[in-house]
């Protein structure tokens, strides 16, 4: 009981005390100017994006849940994503994601349905680190491709050895299950090669789209960025704020975009791209998503 209570504490402070840490070096002042100046052309081409990325979501999870045999229309996917919108968009790694197993508790094991949701999350981190990779080797960032390189191997691993009963010693017992979980999906997957496909396609598509929408809050604030160099920064900024220690992994990705992106633009403004970012990519399909989850809950 005091671990679900002292767990969000606990993750607001931190989120709380790295924009302590920003603004005690960037002015607060300078942020809201270069906020108030922003292009609204571009801001409403990034809500335009997000409206595209949402519906290809759906889709893709639509097709795992057929494949695993939990078939369900499109619009009630919709549904089920849109109502878990304001939970996963505050939560750390987007946890909170795994509501959408819950809501079908009473049409399909949570158990099963839960790996369709864990299986979209492999997808999204292979597609992440595929296009950091990509990206990296064009500008040669040797730093970054150490890196890369055995975990789009790893990543690479899950796919190609989906019938492997992997078991990772020295971690907690619900952890491989969510890893067998996951496999289960996989392995149903990798056997139906078109929808494999069609899911990869989904997969690739929405980043590639993220990636563009990362860019407009540049282009909203008058900042210049080449689209390889995006390509190869805006994946390990979102990887930054996947880690589970602040609210929507905000603060961490935002120090990220300042250290990543400094030939381009003053802290300020970057900070101000690192708002952008979370208002438009995280807050509004929080309040989307709202009426949706009253709906659901009822």
């Amino acid at each position: 009981m005091y671990q679900k209570i002292l767990k969000p504490l606990l993750v607001t402070v931190i989120t709380l005390f790295i924009f302590y840490l920003l603004f005690t070096q960037i002015d607060a002042r300078l942020v809201i100017q270069v906020l108030s100046s922003s292009n609204l052309v571009y801001i409403l081409a990034s809500i335009l994006v997000l409206a595209l990325i949402i519906p290809i979501a759906v889709f893709r999870w639509q097709i795992i849940l057929n494949v695993t045999g939990h078939p369900l229309p499109f619009w009630r996917c919709f549904n089920i994503l849109m109502a878990a919108l304001p939970l996963t968009s505050i939560t750390p790694s987007k946890s909170g994601d795994v509501v959408k197993a819950y809501f079908l508790k009473d049409e399909f094991p949570i158990s099963k349905t839960i790996g369709t949701v864990y299986t979209e999350r492999v997808f999204d981190l292979f597609l992440l680190i595929f296009l950091s990779f990509v990206g990296s080797l064009v500008y040669r960032n040797m730093e970054y491709l150490i890196i890369l390189t055995p975990a789009l191997l790893i990543m690479t691993l899950l796919f190609i050895t989906p019938n492997a009963n992997l078991k990772i010693p020295f971690i907690k017992d619900s952890w491989n299950s969510k890893l067998q979980n996951i496999m289960l999906s996989m392995r149903l997957l990798t056997r139906c090669k078109k929808e494999f496909l069609v899911v990869t396609l989904l997969s690739l598509i929405s980043w590639m789209l993220a990636v563009f929408q990362t860019m407009l809050f540049f282009y909203a604030l008058g900042i210049d960025i080449p689209f390889i160099f995006a390509m190869a920064n805006i994946p390990i900024a979102i990887f930054v704020g996947m880690i589970p220690v602040t609210l929507g992994g905000m603060g961490t990705r935002d120090a990220a975009i300042i250290y990543l992106f400094s030939e381009f633009g003053t802290p300020s403004e970057l900070l101000g791209v690192g708002i952008l970012f979370s208002l438009i990519r995280y807050f509004s399909p929080l309040l989307i998503g709202v009426p949706y989850t009253k709906q659901m809950i009822k």
